[in-house]
């Protein structure tokens, strides 16, 4: 596995809101990493350090700073008993077992809860897949973060490795007295009771009965037999499954036990994909646009919104909107003086565009109060209002950051608690629910790890777009694909931002494709060397076309001959806005310069060549062309 794959799973991790160190083949940290067990390294660091140690391997801090802590169990110990979480097989063949930090100092424990075992917590780290051990196998995921939420640390665990009065006090009694003959039974069967009602079933053997076997030989004075012990276990054992059986059964004892719902494909109908936008936003999943802040991603969603209230063509492809009411959830943008002169700048029909502006509520001396809609708390309420717009074709979450309700946007699991129902909510209703968000700063290569928080944002959307400025040419916008998992992936679309009539931003869309991938919009620039490349490519094509169009295979050759390489000869095709055009119906293109490449102004306070206009079909007149025409 190379370098780059191991920094890419860094900086996920990063995102996932674990504090990355750099560590050895030997498992020590290669820097002083005090300062990370209370601060999380960003994403510019992380890169600096594989730059000083190319055969890194992946740390993570434990403790708060990363919100886990860690049940470390060499390669002879055992899982058995252990509350199954995110699980990871170590280089050396143990296993490391994460929980959620609970709240409270975690300290580092050796082997005081089993055999073999230790924990990870405040101050301490593990190593992570896929870093290297030095017996030349590799960390491995059992359970990975990104397919499975962090259980809750067994409260048996945590008394053990905490000096939290809150958490102890009920153990106290247990833990510090001295227990003389007379006493023994009933302490024991306290103990066992109180063991034995916070731990699941799985663990009673296991760990409940270790832990009263080490408090029978610390402070039972003399310890009781082990038969007489084992026979107090058994019989709180019995008693606590009939009450548990009880509680779940309403006062009918049976047994509690989860039940597998099975649909046999058979007796499931296929159905076709229902599209908002054919190939790019489907109807009924979650999709999401990120980009950097001022590059139009509000401007972008009324324009959807717009198409969506009168049936408008979409860009390129020509097909048109389903007809529908829209829901816009909208943090940033003030609904009087932006979005509606923008809605009315594209040409929407603003009585299908509704805005959810907060929830009310009702406090404890009955006075009408309102707050901002809450993914946690509100999913009913929106399920109550789709309901009432059952013609409802598309949800706008903007920014979906500012819906959480003080959920970590980098914890992986939470974020997926939270997109859950909103997935099942567009599903129920047909809608497609589009959710807006910032990129980061890690200024990685892949778009996928771009998004800001949590990758679990990138994996719940069905489809995910970037927003970004062309590099080559500031003022043009580009909205990339970077996944789409229910159809073939498709080119990305260009735009720029002009004034309409009513001195509102409106958008006007390119008629042709952008060819370049997501990953190649947000490279960094070029090194000199690279930009040479291009820019030689960039007078190879000037000269072969200067006399006309040629037949794309003969272009592509010529610069094969002279060392133009495709990356190179593809960003000159883009800088010189060369259009691929289609001369036969086998598929024979070719290529030509523009008649001349001056860009369009975005700034929305200046209205570019002619103020733009909306005709009676809400098109837009005067639409300037990729090349700055009328």
């Amino acid at each position: 596995m190379d370098v780059q794959n191991i920094l890419s799973e860094a900086l996920h991790y990063q995102t996932l809101g674990f504090s990355i160190i750099p560590v050895g083949r030997n498992k020590r940290p290669l820097i002083d990493w005090k300062r990370y067990q209370t601060k999380r390294a960003t994403s510019e660091q992380i890169i600096i350090w594989f730059k000083q140690f190319p055969e890194m391997n992946i740390g993570v801090a434990t403790g708060a700073v990363s919100g886990i802590v860690v049940i470390d169990i060499e390669k002879d110990g055992s899982t058995k008993g252990f509350l199954p979480t995110v699980t990871s097989r170590t280089g050396g063949g143990g296993w490391h077992l994460f929980y959620k930090h609970p709240g409270v100092l975690v300290k580092n424990s050796a082997r005081k809860i089993a055999p073999l075992t230790d924990i990870r917590g405040d101050g301490g780290y593990v190593v992570v897949a896929p870093s290297l051990h030095q017996s030349g196998k590799r960390y491995e995921w059992q359970i990975s973060p990104d397919d499975a939420g962090f259980e809750e640390l067994p409260q048996w665990i945590l008394e053990k490795c905490t000096d939290d009065p809150e958490v102890k006090k009920d153990w106290e009694k247990f833990s510090t007295n001295q227990v003389v003959e007379g006493m023994r039974n009933d302490t024991a069967t306290s103990y066992a009771g109180k063991l034995l009602h916070d731990l699941s079933p799985d663990l009673w053997e296991s760990a409940g009965w270790i832990s009263l076997k080490d408090w029978n030989s610390t402070h039972a004075k003399p310890p009781l037999l082990e038969s007489e012990l084992r026979a107090v276990f058994e019989s709180i054992g019995q008693k606590e499954k009939e009450a548990r059986n009880k509680k779940f059964s309403g006062g009918k004892t049976r047994i509690a036990r989860g039940k597998a719902l099975v649909s046999c494909l058979a007796d499931i109908q296929p159905e076709p994909i229902s599209w908002l936008w054919p190939g790019r936003i489907a109807l009924g999943k979650l999709t999401l646009i990120a980009g950097d802040p001022g590059l139009g991603k509000s401007l972008l969603t009324t324009t959807l919104a717009a198409s969506v209230s009168k049936g408008y063509p979409w860009p390129i492809e020509g097909s048109l909107a389903p007809v529908g009411d829209v829901v816009l959830l909208s943090a940033e943008d003030d609904a009087a003086d932006t979005i509606r002169p923008r809605l009315d700048a594209a040409g929407a029909d603003c009585s299908r565009v509704h805005i959810l502006k907060s929830i009310q509520e009702i406090d404890v001396e009955d006075r009408p109060t309102q707050r901002m809609f809450s993914f946690k708390r509100d999913m009913m309420a929106l399920e109550e209002l789709l309901a009432s717009l059952p013609n409802c074709r598309l949800l706008i979450v903007d920014p979906v950051s500012a819906y959480l309700d003080g959920t970590d946007s980098n914890n992986n699991s939470d974020i997926r608690g939270l997109l859950a129902p909103l997935a099942e909510l567009a599903a129920h209703h047909k809608v497609a629910a589009i959710s807006i968000s910032h990129l980061n700063k890690s200024g990685i290569g892949n778009a996928l790890y771009r998004t800001m928080g949590s990758l679990a944002f990138t994996a719940a959307a069905r489809a995910a777009y970037i927003v970004t400025k062309d590099k080559d040419n500031p003022e043009r916008r580009l909205l990339m694909p970077a996944k789409n998992n229910l159809a073939k992936d498709n080119t990305g679309l260009a735009y720029s931002v002009v004034t309409a009539e009513n001195g509102a931003p409106v958008i006007a869309w390119e008629s042709e494709p952008v060819m370049i991938t997501a990953d190649e919009a947000l490279a960094v620039p070029e090194s000199n060397d690279e930009r040479t490349d291009t820019d030689w490519a960039v007078d190879y094509l000037r000269d072969l076309l200067s006399n006309g169009p040629i037949q794309a295979s003969e272009v592509q050759k010529g610069a094969r001959q002279i060392g133009v390489s495709k990356k190179s000869l593809r960003r000159a095709q883009e800088k010189l806005s060369i259009k691929p055009q289609k001369t036969s119906f086998e598929g024979g293109w070719s290529w030509s310069l523009p008649t001349r490449y001056e860009g369009v102004q975005d700034t929305p306070s200046k209205t570019v060549g002619t103020l733009v206009t909306l005709g009676e079909e809400g098109n837009l007149r005067g639409r300037p062309d990729h090349f700055g025409n009328f």
